[in-house]
């Protein structure tokens, strides 16, 4: 015969390993979609710049003081940065409206290039002029 008053232990939750095992699946995922992210990434960079991207990168070094340059004039950059979002938003809101507009949405395009093109004419001579700084040294 069985013993009918034998107690039974409770079965107990463990809360903190229950969220050491969310966190260790919420990191692979986070990390998983990082190598995704890396690797289109390299395939975008493959598919624009051809086979030869990898060989176009410049020399860290130079990276370095090209960057540096940039940031000192980040006071006359970021404003054109930043007018250069608000006209992507301005062709994304263009694009995505109800009652699309061609003629817009083209004129949303051409805004967006005349201010890529400003930044481009900004950073240009800043470039320039660090190139030239760093061939006199």
């Amino acid at each position: 015969m069985t013993n009918m008053n034998a107690t039974t232990i409770p079965h107990r939750r463990s809360w903190g390993r229950i969220a050491l095992v969310v966190a260790l699946i919420a990191s692979m995922l986070f990390n998983a979609m990082c190598v995704g992210v890396w690797l289109r990434f390299r395939e975008v960079r493959e598919i624009f710049m051809g086979e030869a991207s990898a060989a176009t990168v410049l020399p860290r070094d130079l990276r370095l003081q090209l960057r540096e340059a940039i940031t000192e004039k980040a006071e006359t950059l970021l404003p054109l940065v930043h007018d250069l979002g608000e006209a992507r938003a301005a062709v994304f809101a263009a694009a995505t409206t109800k009652a699309y507009d061609r003629a817009t949405t083209a004129a949303a395009m051409d805004e967006f290039r005349t201010r890529l093109d400003g930044l481009l004419l900004a950073v240009t001579p800043i470039l320039l002029d660090r190139l030239d700084e760093i061939t006199e040294k």
